[in-house]
Order: C-alpha cells, then sequence, then structure tokens
C-alpha cells in the first residue's frame, strides 16, 4: 500500500506528526509519525486493525513516566485512556479488584484505601498508569505489583484476541517482566487484576516505615506515611520534568558487598535474596552529582537517584548525562548501573 493510500484508510482519531512533549513526563518534544488516544476497547481494535493492515509498529503510553524518548517514533504510537473499575470477587478475606490499563495508578491506591483494602498501599505516588504496573513490576518500600497481581489482561496484537496471563506467566524480576522483552511486540495490556486484603497485613520493612509506623498501624497511615515520604524527596512531573528514579538499584554478590562495606561503611544496602540490593541514589549522592545541573538538565538536589529536565526539548543533554554518571559509579564502586525507564524512539 502506498502513502496515499495508507492516509486515506487513517481511522478518524489517528493523527499524523503529533507532539509527544506532553505524553511523556520528561517533556521531551518528539514526534510520532501517527498517533491515537484511545478511550475504549473498541477504538484499541479500531487502530490497531488499522496499524496491522499497513504493517506498521505499534507503541503504547500510558501516563508517560515511566519512558525516555530519544527520538521520533516511527508507526503508531496509542495513549491508553480505557479506565474502569470492577469489583470481580468479594470473598470473605479478599476482594479481587480489575483496573483498566488506562486508570491512573496513584487513583488506584487511592481508591483501595478509601475501601479500606490493603496490599497496595506502599505503592502510592507512584506515578503511570495501571496497564504499565507489571510492564515494569513496580515496587517501592518492599512491595512490587508482582505480589498483589493474579491476572493480566492483554490484546493478542496479532490475533486481536483477548487472553489473560496468571502473574506467575510474567516471569516478573526486579523492575522487569516478559512486557518488556519477549512480549513487548505481541500483547497490549487491557486491565490488571489485583487481590486486596479486607484484613491488610502491613509491609514496614523497607525504606524506615518501621521507625515511623506501629504494627497497629492503618492501611490509611501507610498511605499517608509513603505519600509524605515520595513528596518530599521526589520532584512532582507536572512542575519539574523528570520520570522519577533513573537508575535501578544494582544488585551485587556478598563477596562484592562486604568489599564495599569496608571501603564504605556507610554505604546503604539492603539483603536480596543470596545477594545485595544497592542503594543507587545513595552511590550517585556520594560521587557528588546530587544537585549537579549543566545544559538544561541535572540531578534533583533531594534526591540523586533522579534525573530532571530544566528545560531541554531534545534529550541529548540528559542521555550524556547519564553516561558520565555511569561512568563515574562504575569508576568508584565498579558497579553498572542501570536505566530504569525505558528508551523509545529513533536517535539518527
Amino acid at each position: 500500500m502506498n502513502k496515499l493510500e495508507t492516509e486515506l484508510s487513517i481511522p478518524s482519531i489517528v493523527k499524523t506528526g503529533a507532539s509527544l512533549k506532553p505524553f511523556n513526563t520528561f517533556s521531551f518534544d518528539y514526534a510520532a509519525q501517527y498517533f491515537a488516544i484511545v478511550h475504549s476497547e473498541i477504538e484499541l481494535f479500531e487502530v490497531i486493525c488499522w496499524a496491522n493492515s499497513n504493517d506498521l509498529s505499534v507503541t503504547i503510553l500510558g501516563g508517560g513516566s515511566n519512558l525516555l524518548i530519544q527520538g521520533d517514533i516511527d508507526g503508531l504510537v496509542i495513549v491508553n485512556k480505557i479506565i474502569g473499575r470492577e469489583i470481580l470477587h468479594d470473598l470473605a478475606d479478599t476482594v479481587t479488584v480489575q483496573f483498566a490499563a488506562g486508570e491512573v495508578w496513584h487513583d488506584c491506591v487511592t481508591w483501595a484505601v478509601d475501601q479500606g483494602l490493603g496490599g497496595i498501599e506502599n505503592l502510592a505516588l507512584i506515578p503511570g498508569s495501571a496497564g504499565a504496573a507489571p510492564v515494569q513490576n513496580i515496587g517501592a518500600y518492599g512491595v512490587e505489583i508482582k505480589d498483589i497481581l493474579q491476572t493480566v489482561k492483554v490484546l493478542d496484537r496479532r490475533s486481536l484476541e483477548i487472553k489473560y496471563f496468571d502473574a506467575h506467566d510474567c516471569d516478573f524480576g526486579y523492575r522487569d517482566s516478559l512486557f518488556k522483552h519477549e512480549w513487548k511486540e505481541l500483547y497490549i495490556i487491557l486491565a490488571i487484576e489485583l487481590r486486596l486484603e479486607k484484613t491488610p497485613k502491613l509491609n514496614l520493612s523497607y525504606g524506615g516505615l518501621n521507625k515511623l509506623l506501629g504494627a497497629d498501624s492503618t492501611v490509611r497511615e501507610v498511605y499517608d506515611c509513603v505519600c509524605k515520604i515520595r513528596s518530599e524527596k521526589l520532584p512532582n512531573p507536572e512542575k519539574l520534568s523528570n520520570s522519577g528514579s533513573f537508575f535501578k538499584n544494582p544488585i551485587v554478590t556478598n563477596e562484592h558487598y562486604a568489599q564495599l562495606k569496608m571501603k564504605y561503611p556507610d554505604i546503604v544496602a539492603f539483603p536480596y535474596g543470596d545477594s545485595w540490593k544497592l542503594a543507587a541514589g545513595w552511590m550517585n549522592d556520594k560521587a557528588g552529582w546530587k544537585g549537579v545541573r549543566r545544559d538544561g538538565v541535572g540531578v534533583y538536589d533531594k534526591q540523586a537517584l533522579v534525573l530532571v529536565n530544566f528545560n531541554c526539548d531534545k534529550a541529548d543533554a540528559l542521555l550524556q548525562l547519564e553516561r558520565d554518571i555511569k561512568s563515574s559509579i562504575n569508576g568508584l564502586f565498579d558497579v553498572q548501573l542501570e536505566r530504569e525507564p525505558i528508551l523509545l524512539g529513533t536517535n539518527e
């Protein structure tokens, strides 16, 4: 099909050459070859059928909070705005709730807390959409989405069938899942199902929560505490462009950790199975990166794990800052930092 025939068959909700600046929290200004915002599964099916018939790649965006767009994006970019909340099973001790993929994640957490349901209160104020939660296996304060997730509802991009995957099918890891790899081009997340507790078992083991809260605390108190801590440490993307935590906390062997502990007695780390998870923010701070500002980007002055964009339209300066930080940390700690946001777009 030639270009003219392709454009003549474009569904009405598909636009050409749209700026993606409002749809990524770094506020980088790159364009999508084709762009659509979908508010229903019917609209999603329509644009996917069109993309398939024109052999176009498809990129799905949610809240745009875990992305680093480095160039224009070929094919069709879809912003998923499908919303909806439904209680599927109401049992004696638990409630299974389905959240549509376009729901704002923090709104889902707030809703659960308002109902007195526990399980996701530690994940308050994580930016992004519900559909993005299993892709990255979002986590905070000792809780990951895999701990609560029951099922992921997806659309098979090729067959247009709706399928369901149990949590154990998704091969969850630290900020990782099959949705970031083998399933990236195959499935589009439509909704997630979470099992929440009517008598919550609080997790206060991480991030100093146990120093601020007691075993008799409520989910509301945990939620409020997490919101307060995150608000004090992390910038609001609506006021200062950022993607939240930029680097994963690296995992090292016991031997490597012991060597670092001898050299840096104040190192911040947490047991992780038979290994140790190092606090990347602490390392960046120790290396002198906290508060650094250059070429329109920088490192947040309250949390060295966060890179921020002050006034750049393009990602070049931030990518260079990332490279310099990685090199610095590798030189000091013999650790390779890994980016948490997903890289999108061509960079030619």
